[in-house]
């Protein structure tokens, strides 16, 4: 239950690409050299896909591009913004594999900024502020570091909370302000959690709704604010390797082409995903599949962690739970969050994700992914594990 990958509807997404595999016959420009942002009329298609479901206003297919997966996406997003040895600021918890996306060939450092240290004060509509990123700017300008980049992940890997559209606008504002490139990686932006019916309705909750960087991209139409996309996580498809980037810089679209050529998605998988998003029908049912599923495996686990009082962040997205497993340190440590997670599984057979490759100072957090594996197994995870905790 470690690994980012949502198990749970790859079955309906692979009867999906049998069926175009068996209907259509491959199209002969699928054997040669298209445009390195992605074929034009794919892209016409995901940008149709994306101002309908996603990001709610008009995307054109002249603003978007494709790479072989988020990794992709991301690398050479950091390549084109940034320099050797300057700074992206991310806020902590945050994804682990962030550092070498945007570290190893481009030589961004990774700042990780820690907005909160219990899980009460993370804060419901994110936990990034302004006056944060005024300390930050400060520190890094008396250090003489460049802080270039803010990366924001809504809903967030790996609490699940999504930042409401005021909160994006504010940072959106402080960004353009100080000349900082700030991108909202919306990869779990289409798998969200129904909060408002049964057991999730009963969570203390302040609910905020998401709303897509998009929007506030579409109305600021600044060269600063950038929005990563991807269908490995929503659509249950990380294998197939289909990043996407959307941005308004028309240099950066540019120069995306130029850097892409070694990066691009297949021409078999370009087409095979657009014929798939060409069949909205499909698309409806799919999302509305996902939502109940996503639903299901998050009650099963926070019901778990509430009959043992584990606290976690009630998630409204994403396919994590963030929960303090601390209580069961006998030190608080590096060592003894590594001791008690190798325990965990070795009396249980359950794998969680250490908290430590997420930057946060507070010891003894850990990632359940609550789509790794089926509904069925997926209980049976949690009872022995809360079974094992409950001994100790």
């Amino acid at each position: 239950m470690n690994v980012a990958e949502n198990s749970l509807m790859t079955h309906l997404m692979k009867e999906q690409v049998d069926a175009i595999l068996s209907r259509h016959k491959v199209p002969e420009w699928v054997f040669h050299y298209t445009d390195p942002s992605g074929n034009p009329e794919v892209r016409a298609v995901i940008a149709r896909f994306l101002e309908q479901y996603l990001c709610g206003c008009p995307i054109e297919p002249d603003a978007i591009g494709f790479s072989a997966g988020a990794s992709a996406i991301i690398e050479v997003s950091a390549f084109l913004l940034g320099d050797k040895g300057d700074v992206v600021v991310i806020p902590a918890p945050s994804y682990p594999m962030y550092t070498n996306d945007m570290g190893v060939k481009s030589g961004l450092v990774r700042y990780d900024l820690q907005t909160h240290y219990h899980l009460a004060e993370h804060g419901a509509d994110g936990p990034v502020k302004k006056d944060m990123l005024e300390n930050v700017w400060d520190e890094l300008n008396a250090q003489e570091k460049n802080f270039k980049l803010l990366v924001i992940t809504s809903p967030d890997n790996p609490t699940g909370v999504v930042y409401s559209e005021q909160r994006l606008r504010e940072l959106a504002g402080w960004c353009i302000q100080h000349k900082v490139h700030m991108v909202v990686n919306e990869i779990y932006g289409l798998s969200r959690i129904n909060t408002e019916g049964g057991k999730v309705q009963k969570e203390d909750r302040e609910e905020v709704r998401h709303a897509s960087f998009a929007k506030i991209m579409a109305e600021y139409r600044s060269d600063y604010l950038h929005l990563w996309y991807a269908l490995s996580k929503d659509f249950a498809s990380s294998g197939m390797r289909f990043g996407i980037v959307h941005s308004l810089n028309k240099d950066f679209l540019e120069g995306f082409a130029n850097v892409n050529v070694p990066h691009m998605v297949s021409n078999l998988t370009q087409w095979i995903m657009g014929e798939l998003f060409r069949n909205t029908a499909f698309i409806e049912s799919y999302l509305e599949e996902n939502r109940k599923r996503l639903t299901g495996s998050y009650e099963v686990v926070v019901a778990a962690l509430n009959r043992i009082g584990v606290p976690y962040i009630p998630a409204s997205g994403s396919l994590f739970v963030w929960a303090d497993f601390s209580q069961y340190l006998k030190e608080t440590s590096g060592q003894e969050e590594e001791k008690l997670w190798l325990n965990i599984y070795r009396n249980t057979g359950v794998l969680l994700t250490p908290g430590s490759g997420f930057r946060h100072q507070k010891k003894g957090l850990f990632r359940i992914v609550h789509t790794a594996v089926p509904t069925a197994h997926l209980k049976v995870a949690m009872d022995r594990m809360t079974a094992y905790l409950s001994a100790l």
